[in-house]
């Protein structure tokens, strides 16, 4: 998965990890949660923040969002995937991730 990311000035978004899927022996069925995780930065915050996140297509749809109280400096922004986008992890995907506060 190819990522960008875009974020307020002062949220820095370290890594977007995908889902994390296991196979199973028997069947060959690959399963995969519908959550992944993004690492933020807001190190120049004093007091928790509340961060949310959308993964978007290339073509702008929103593919997964999530929002999480962030203590500084950094944290995770767990992120729930569209129903509709449950076999992200079989796509060739150039996603954007961005974040930013919410009041």
């Amino acid at each position: 998965m190819k990522n960008y990311t875009i974020a307020e000035s002062n949220i820095v978004i370290n890594k977007l990890y995908p889902p994390k899927c296991s196979i199973l022996e028997k069947s060959k069925v690959l399963l995969c949660p519908r959550i992944m995780e993004i690492d933020v930065e807001i190190g120049d915050q004093k007091i928790k923040k509340l961060v949310n996140c959308l993964v978007l297509s290339e073509e702008e749809e929103v593919l997964a969002f999530g929002e999480n109280y962030i203590q500084p400096p950094k944290g995770k922004v767990y992120l729930t995937i569209r129903e509709a986008r449950r076999k992200i992890h079989e796509m060739k995907l150039i996603a954007t991730a961005e974040c930013k506060y919410t009041e």
